[in-house]
């Protein structure tokens, strides 16, 4: 199968049972419903919306016993047998989700699921190296620090994996279900996951996988999948030269396959999620976004890469209203700004003053790169691009 025929299939060619959960079940309940299937993921079906909570969202939750699903669960797009798999794969990107509701009539009919689409892109694409999609230089955690260090990191950046250190050098990776599992209620008190005070106080040696995943830098898509695979894990932390920490592949890094990605006239990988149907209205999008990455490309000539998120808000009237969020991505610093307005080139147009304002600062103190900390996405702390 090429590519462009998976990218066109029904999504209902993939679709698998799919369960919906109340939402004013206790976190407790929905704990024990996603570890005894094995989810990372649940939903939680109303009337006009479905909503998903993640193991990222329930990492937030203090008190499991008396939270309800309602107070952490957000909404997210349906889909039909119309859709297609790269609108999923684009949704699931865009949602940092991996698994996505499919309706028919108005009534859940499935669910489609990263796995099964990665399993058919490996086969269309398994000999591509896997530095291309990886994400570079994650972030590390040293394994005498506390769980709770790891858990803010999760929460800020929105991932669900943080690779484990010894002075420096790979020794584990810890997940968000390790955290969330073992700080969940037990009745048991004598075994892990009992709930008490200082919780997170303890060292993430603790809690780190027994089973790491790790490849070379080196190897292809299809050669890491299948050690992600055959470990039912959803990563896989790469190494190079004297086992160096390179980067980190998750199933969000394998659905930039499916992303649009053109790259900028100095060659940077340019990612837009949620273009307009509008092919001219797409295109003009394109190129504003483009000259603003090759505005900053200027300041900052360590850019690695950049995205567009567009989002548009659901109205009554002719006019729809944009949400544009943009990321760069420097070895160092993840830069983000985002923007609103009712036509979509003068949402650009301002994201264009931010980015002229950005590549000023870089003029004044070449020497010194400080990021505005209103401009990166959690604190000012210049953490690298998440995975």
């Amino acid at each position: 199968m090429i590519l462009s025929e998976l990218q066109g299939q029904s999504v209902t060619e993939f679709s698998s049972p799919i369960e919906l959960l109340d939402s004013d079940t206790p976190i407790g309940k929905v704990i024990g419903f996603m570890r005894d299937r094995g989810l990372s993921e649940a939903f939680v079906g109303e009337k006009e919306r479905t909503a998903i909570v993640t193991l990222r969202d329930i990492l937030k939750v203090q008190n499991f016993t008396s939270t309800k699903l309602s107070t952490i669960m957000s909404y997210i797009p349906r889909l039909n047998a119309g859709n297609i798999v790269s609108d999923a794969a684009n949704l699931m990107f865009e949602h940092r989700i991996r698994s996505l509701p499919i309706y028919g009539n108005g009534k859940p009919i499935g669910k489609i699921e990263s796995l099964p689409i990665i399993e058919k892109l490996v086969e269309a694409r398994s000999e591509v190296r896997v530095n291309r999609i990886m994400t570079p230089d994650p972030i590390t955690v040293e394994e005498e620090d506390d769980i709770g260090k790891a858990r803010r990191v999760m929460i800020r950046r929105k991932i669900d994996q943080l690779p484990v250190t010894r002075g420096g050098k790979l020794v584990a990776c810890v997940g968000s279900d390790s955290i969330v599992y073992y700080t969940a209620p037990s009745t048991d008190h004598d075994k892990k996951g009992d709930t008490h005070l200082g919780r997170y106080e303890i060292p993430v040696k603790k809690f780190e996988y027994t089973d790491l995943v790790q490849s070379d830098v080196k190897e292809t898509i299809g050669q890491v999948f299948a050690k992600m695979k055959k470990s039912r894990k959803t990563y896989s932390v790469l190494t190079g030269f004297e086992e160096e920490i390179q980067g980190i592949v998750t199933h969000r890094d394998y659905m930039k396959v499916f992303v649009e990605a053109r790259p900028t006239n100095d060659g940077i990988p340019m990612y837009m999620v949620g273009l307009p149907d509008e092919p001219f209205e797409a295109e003009a999008a394109r190129e504003k976004f483009g000259r603003i990455v090759n505005l900053v490309r200027k300041g900052y000539p360590d850019t690695l890469e950049a995205r567009a998120i567009i989002k548009a808000g659901e109205t009554k009237s002719a006019r729809r209203r944009y949400r544009v969020q943009i990321f760069i991505m420097t070895p160092r610093t993840r830069y983000n700004y985002s923007a609103n307005g009712f036509e979509l080139p003068d949402v650009f147009d301002e994201i264009e003053k931010w980015a002229r304002k950005l590549v000023g600062r870089y003029d004044k103190k070449p020497r010194r790169i400080r990021a505005d900390p209103g401009a990166i996405s959690a604190g000012s702390r210049p953490d690298r691009w998440t995975n």
